[in-house]
């Protein structure tokens, strides 16, 4: 199975799983009365249990995870965000700065954490009791509610230094008479260190030693690997000060080096301290993991995704990511992603269903024409028709969709929708018109199909298509006349499926016919004080009279123009016509959404 066959399947199975209440207790929903930069009553719902916050740098989605973090029982908001002089946290009107949160216990109950900034502090949250001007369940209690117990894993990859790192780059240095650089220092305690990892010794030197060491197990080896794509044989952490600093040593072992984080990279530093974390994480422990995919290439992001969501699925995880990475977005449910944004008045506002197309967008990721599905029509009214539409339900649309014509004709479409079914170009659509419809195959009639004579299946193509077999173009070893009966009959019933999912009709004839409407039309001429013509029964022509009186000629700008008219009207009256084409277009997505 393809990664991203299991990263969708991972997905159905955590929206299984949701639906059946087990991942309580959960957060549902929080809201923000007065918080930070965010728009006042903001909210953010979490709908899906691997959730993802994502937008342009500074819209607000750190200050989202500083405040979920301080929801649970024992947890504080000012552990990220505190008072100082330079940055004083201000209340806006003597409203202090707040959170809402909704968890079941067992029914709905709703948590006020707030900043109080009277005897205890002025960065001290504490929960209050349900308020009034909040609209808040439970408001007019004197008793406010427990907070949800939840244990919390807060990783920030922005900030995931190794011990090494944290010397070199930060750590006070003082030369001696044997150390001059801080080179020498590392040389010197490096020892020490290298001794702890041979012999699994606490050995100290000068009140320096290892606190702790831990070696992961197979099942956290694995996961590394996965993730990183490497085969480890063996990887240490080693918790210690020898570098004068608190921090981490991460020791590798593969079948031909061994080397620290000071030869490896920040993303295999990241990437073992996530899976430790998240795996010895108890369940339905709260994971918040803000710019995971730093120093990872796409194929770790996409696998690191995989990881998470197996996680979140074993142990029942609420998991909170905070990202700028296609690979993390790209496939999950509208419901799983939040768009972060910057409204008109400069503060924070929050998208809860987004797509993952159009979140793209958002941060700045061009869809180019080519990485887009593709819907194919007979002609160009057609597509200005499919166009529009697309347009009218919504950006996320037009990201997905790129809409083309090609000459030749219904019989010549016919024709290329053989290559695709025989490329599986599953993201290629056909929507040829009315006039053309050929009755569908019930799909129940495949299998049984697989064991029917070839003459059989040949009749099922003809009055599928109208093309006879021959004339269809099926690339067949030894030629369509020839060649191997029973590829001749694979290829047919790959195609006569293909077509089934992936080969729709416009309503009624022709564009012309969805889009003409004899009233509209007159009503823009006697706008116009225009006589109006006498139409006759052939549409096209009654299209170019319409643009001939309104605009003076019948060039091809003028036609468009008038075309253009119609189309919007008839997206306009949203008639049955424009919702048979909608249920086409949903339906694509949604085929899209579940390959």
């Amino acid at each position: 199975m393809s990664i991203q066959n299991e990263i969708k399947q991972c997905i159905n199975n955590i929206q299984s799983a949701f639906n059946a209440n087990s991942f309580e207790p959960f957060i549902k929903y929080m809201r923000f009365p007065n918080f930070k930069n965010i728009e006042k009553e903001e909210r953010i719902d979490f709908d899906f249990p691997f959730t993802v916050l994502t937008g342009l740098n500074g819209s607000g989605k750190s200050s989202a995870l500083h405040a979920l973090y301080g929801a649970p029982y024992g947890k504080s908001t000012s552990d990220f965000w505190f008072n100082t002089n330079v940055d004083p946290i201000l209340d806006d009107s003597g409203n202090p700065n707040c959170f809402i949160y909704g968890f079941n216990n067992p029914s709905l109950v709703e948590i006020l954490k707030q900043r109080t900034g009277i005897a205890k502090g002025s960065d001290y949250w504490e929960p209050q009791a349900p308020a009034k001007k909040y609209n808040m369940i439970g408001a007019g209690r004197s008793k406010r509610s427990a907070p949800i117990r939840k244990e919390v894993r807060y990783i920030d990859f922005r900030e995931q230094l190794s011990a090494f790192d944290k010397y070199f780059y930060f750590g006070k240095f003082y030369s001696t008479k044997t150390l001059k650089t801080k080179q020498d220092v590392l040389r010197k305690y490096s020892q020490y260190l290298k001794n702890n990892i041979e012999n699994s010794g606490r050995k100290s030197f000068d009140k320096r030693k290892v606190n702790k060491q831990i070696k992961l197990n197979a099942n956290e080896l694995a996961a590394v690997c996965l993730i990183l794509g490497k085969n480890y044989s063996e990887c240490n952490l080693l918790f210690h000060n020898f570098y004068n600093v608190d921090g981490v040593t991460i020791y590798f072992v593969t079948n031909n080096l061994k080397y620290s984080e000071a030869y490896a990279g920040r993303g295999e530093f990241a990437v073992v301290k996530l899976v430790y974390e998240v795996l010895n994480a108890p369940n339905n422990s709260l994971i918040i993991l803000d710019e995971p995919e730093v120093s990872l290439h796409p194929g770790a992001q996409e696998r690191l995704k995989l990881f998470l969501l197996r996680q979140t699925l074993i142990k029942k995880l609420q998991v909170v990511v905070s990202t700028h990475s296609a690979k993390l977005v790209e496939y999950l449910p509208d419901a799983s992603i939040k768009l972060f944004y910057e409204n008109s008045n400069g503060r924070f506002a929050i998208k809860n269903k987004c797509n993952y197309i159009e979140a793209f967008q958002n941060i700045g990721l061009e869809i180019t024409e080519n990485e887009k599905s593709l819907i194919i029509v007979e002609d160009i009214t057609a597509k200005l028709l499919i166009s529009s539409i697309l347009r009218d339900l919504g950006a996320e649309f037009e990201l997905l969709f790129a809409v083309k014509f090609f000459p030749g004709g219904a019989e010549q479409m016919y024709k290329n929708t053989v290559g695709y079914s025989e490329e599986n170009e599953l993201h290629k659509f056909v929507l040829l018109d009315g006039d053309k419809k050929k009755p569908k195959l019930n799909p129940d009639n495949f299998s049984m199909m697989e064991n029917s004579d070839f003459n059989f299946i040949k009749s099922k193509l003809l009055e599928s298509t109208g093309i006879d077999f021959s004339k269809l173009g099926f690339r067949i070893d030894g030629g369509q006349n020839g060649g191997d009966t029973a590829q001749k009959i694979s290829s047919s019933i790959r195609y006569l499926k293909f077509i089934y999912t992936n080969l729709n009709y416009l309503p009624k004839g022709i564009p012309e016919e969805l889009i003409w409407d004899k009233d509209f039309a007159n009503s823009i001429l006697n706008a116009l004080n225009k006589q109006v013509p006498n139409y006759g029964i052939d549409l096209k022509l009654n299209i170019n009279e319409f643009a001939a009186t309104q605009f003076g000629d019948t060039s091809s700008h003028s036609i468009l123009s008038a075309k253009k008219q119609l189309i919007d009207n008839f997206i306009r009256k949203k008639g049955e016509d424009y919702e048979a084409i909608k249920t086409v277009i949903l339906g694509y997505k949604e085929m899209i959404e579940n390959q």
